[in-house]
């Protein structure tokens, strides 16, 4: 039939289009952010070497006993929790070079705004790269900062997702006065937002978060000498139009 054939196709768009492209120049543009920060690669491999050390230093399943198993499956289900800075990574590599620089959408229905009337069916072009880049959204917008989405914890001095809610900048200003606010969430829009927000936006930052930890904790990454990264309009992607990076396997 033909509206399942038109189904199929538009699923198989969305597979390789939003499951599959975005997060690979994600990765790619968060391995050429760790390669031209070294401090911030030192501490992404740390953190996901302590992370894995109870996995790797665990038996092979075939000579697990239950109890093993078990205790192995909980290990690897929380991983991702003691991933905090190298999540970090990924969020503030998707603020800087979002995969997808702009979106747009057709309003449903009139919509008031500011006084003025936007009639139903009106395109509106959502330039998520300025969004991202607007110091109103994000203090020091043009810097990679990933310690905007994540603080040390003051008793165990683990990497810890900063709330944008509750923390309160006082507390931390009088001993800092280089003090830099955490990130708000509700300005990133890398996935949209709404109903028709991304539903796949969990697995992404899961899988990517996940994959980048895997290879800073086994490798080094560099860059070639003198490479000046620069980004090519793809449809609504914003590939790097060359990556030459140099990964080394860690002593």
């Amino acid at each position: 039939r033909d509206d399942t054939h038109d189904e199929l196709v538009k699923m198989l768009l969305t597979l390789f289009f939003a499951g599959y492209d975005t997060s690979s120049v994600l990765l790619s543009m968060a391995m050429w952010s760790i390669a031209t920060n070294p401090a911030i690669q030192q501490e992404c491999s740390e953190e996901a070497k302590r992370a894995s050390s109870t996995i790797s230093s665990s038996p092979p399943l075939n000579n697990c006993s239950v109890e093993q198993k078990k205790s192995l499956h909980e290990d690897s289900s929380q991983w991702e929790s003691r991933l905090a800075y190298c999540q970090a990574v990924i969020l503030e590599t998707s603020r800087l070079h979002p995969p997808v620089y702009s979106n747009c959408r057709a309003f449903d229905k009139d919509v008031k705004m500011d006084g003025s009337t936007i009639p139903r069916r009106t395109r509106v072009y959502l330039p998520i790269a300025l969004i991202h880049a607007d110091e109103r959204n994000f203090a020091r917008p043009t810097e990679f900062l990933p310690e905007r989405w994540v603080r040390r914890d003051p008793i165990t001095r683990e990497w810890i997702p900063r709330d944008y809610e509750t923390e309160e900048p006082k507390q931390f200003v009088d001993d800092d006065p280089t003090y830099l606010p955490p990130g708000n969430p509700r300005n990133l829009f890398i996935f949209s937002d709404g109903a028709r927000k991304c539903p796949g936006y969990r697995l992404a930052l899961q899988e990517s978060t996940v994959i980048f930890a895997c290879i800073v904790r086994d490798l080094t990454v560099d860059v070639r000498e003198g490479f000046v990264m620069q980004k090519r309009k793809k449809f609504a992607l914003a590939p790097p139009v060359e990556m030459p990076l140099i990964f080394r396997k860690r002593e």
